[in-house]
């Protein structure tokens, strides 16, 4: 059973509570067999079908669920994780690779409150400044970027090209004094939504490479990054013993 008490007066919306709920039922295997459908959701945690829907849209843009069409939402099968050692994915390293010159569209930036993403990388405060960003060479898009940053402020950015190739990390050492020193790369398949397919140019039934990015400067969070890239136009390539 699954706590159905969630506080309206707290400061975190009603579809984040929920959605936290039953991913750490999902997490827990609770829902091997069955997930709730939205009107059983709705009748337990006394709460409106749009606020069940935003939850489980957040749920299946983070890989816990899959919508399958006539036959409802079920739990996606746990991944296995390959350790990758010694490896940073860089989009911009591949295409310079490629001889090809990078390309990068400034779809959005500013500040948001993501509650969720604060929980789950431990962080206190839910302010983070998103950089969302279309990436690629100049003849094709291979990447939707979105870096989520919880140190930095607009005035890091002022002024700032962020359609210029190079890497923001660059950016975050000269606008703010931060150094990437470590981070983790998990990489795994899901579907793209309708936005993300349009924006790379690839049909919402084509599967796609999702990177998530946690980055550190020494022992502390900067950056937590999200990238979804169209396998047909990637190459991962891993080193490891010698």
């Amino acid at each position: 059973m699954l706590d159905p008490q969630l506080d309206a007066r707290s400061g975190i919306p009603l579809w984040a509570q929920l959605a936290e709920t039953l991913r750490d039922g999902i997490e827990a295997g609770r829902f091997v067999d069955h997930f709730p459908s939205e009107p059983e959701l709705v009748e337990e945690f006394k709460v409106s079908r749009s606020t069940v829907r935003e939850a489980i849209r957040y749920l299946r843009s983070e890989g816990y669920l899959e919508s399958r069409q006539g036959k409802g939402t079920f739990v996606v099968a746990s991944e296995s994780f390959e350790s990758l050692h010694n490896h940073r994915f860089s989009l911009a390293g591949r295409i310079a690779e490629s001889g090809l010159a990078e390309v990068a569209e400034l779809l959005w930036k500013g500040s948001v409150d993501e509650p969720m993403l604060a929980d789950r990388l431990g962080l206190n405060s839910h302010h983070f400044y998103l950089i969302e960003r279309l990436r690629g060479s100049q003849h094709e898009r291979l990447a939707l970027e979105r870096a989520y940053l919880p140190r930095v402020n607009a005035d890091s950015f002022e002024g700032v090209d962020l359609t210029q190739a190079g890497s923001l990390y660059a950016v975050l050492q000269s606008g703010t004094g931060i150094t990437v020193t470590a981070g983790t790369d998990e990489v795994s398949a899901a579907m793209p939504s309708s936005t993300e397919a349009n924006l790379l140019g690839v049909s919402v039934d084509e599967p796609v490479l999702v990177v998530e990015r946690i980055t550190y400067s020494h022992q502390e969070i900067v950056e937590f990054r999200r990238t979804i890239l169209v396998p047909a136009r990637v190459r991962f390539r891993a080193e490891w013993g010698r």
